[in-house]
């Protein structure tokens, strides 16, 4: 996860750590040409306050912290806080505007989402889908079309992902699964009306959990397995329509499957393209 994300998250920051996380934010440059002395001067904190800090970051020290600095600025700088994602596009704008406003929203929201990738965590959910001898996708409204895409993408290399639809289908394979089962689950704020209820099911007969949401949500009793991110930058209604967290879904799971793709690459790709022969070969038939 880009290290300026995680300053912006703040979660278990204390308020000194939380105004040097502010400061960095605001001058990410300024940092990487001062001490941490100087950094705790700049804040009025102490300068023990900076490396418990970079210790909560999961870094080494300040040089480490610079140097996270340094290998993010650019996507960092490339963000425009100040692009509107809820209405990317405005009353009585031209089509040659719409068509940039667009491509702006999709550029913006794929450097957010490659940047709340936690590398370790992918590679540990692609790991958990090939032990998995089943998996089981739970979402809900249109995200269904996303989960029914990956479905399909993991089908042409022969491996079959369930995607219950229906509230019950939903309870009854939750509750159905074991620990050889993986579930996947997508919300992005946990307004589905199982998002809840299949934590708890799933909790009790010990299946592993990938929670696909917002940075901002998590499941209130139980702390899933493993976590990716949305983009977040959307409001949940207030919009034109729900541009940037589709393409930031999709670009999830795409990883996902690419991910999965690359553990037996020769092997997938072997399979799809016999499967593609097959489909041929009994057409011309």
């Amino acid at each position: 996860m880009n290290i300026f994300l995680k300053l912006q998250k703040q979660d278990h920051f204390s308020s000194n750590e939380k105004i040097v996380a502010n400061y960095i934010l605001k001058k990410p440059q300024a940092v990487l040409n001062m001490s941490y002395k100087e950094l705790g001067q700049a804040c009025f904190v102490s300068p023990a306050t900076v490396y418990r800090l970079c210790d909560k970051l999961e870094l080494s020290g300040f040089s480490d912290l610079k140097m996270k600095i340094t290998s993010s600025l650019p996507d960092y700088l490339k963000c425009n806080d100040d692009f509107d994602f809820d209405f990317p596009v405005k009353q009585y704008q031209t089509h040659y505007e719409i068509v940039h406003n667009l491509g702006e929203d999709y550029k913006q929201t794929i450097d957010l989402t490659g940047n709340l990738f936690d590398l370790e965590q992918l590679r540990l959910v692609a790991s958990a889908m090939k032990k998995a001898q089943v998996i089981d996708l739970y979402t809900s409204a249109g995200n269904i079309y996303f989960a029914l895409n990956f479905q399909f993408q993991m089908q042409e290399i022969g491996v079959h992902v369930h995607v219950p639809i229906e509230d019950y289908q939903q309870r009854l394979t939750a509750a159905s699964s074991d620990e050889n089962h993986l579930a996947v689950v997508i919300t992005f704020g946990g307004r589905g009306v199982l998002t809840e209820v299949l934590p708890r099911i799933l909790s009790k007969v010990k299946t592993p959990i990938v929670l696909i949401s917002s940075r901002d949500y998590s499941f209130k009793d139980i702390e899933p397995d493993y976590h990716l991110y949305l983009a977040h930058h959307e409001n949940h209604y207030k919009k034109i329509s729900s541009f940037s967290t589709r393409l930031s879904l999709l670009y999830i799971l795409d990883t996902l499957y690419t991910s999965y793709f690359e553990l037996d690459y020769q092997n997938n790709l072997d399979r799809k393209l016999y499967y593609y022969e097959n489909l041929v070969e009994g057409k011309i038939k």
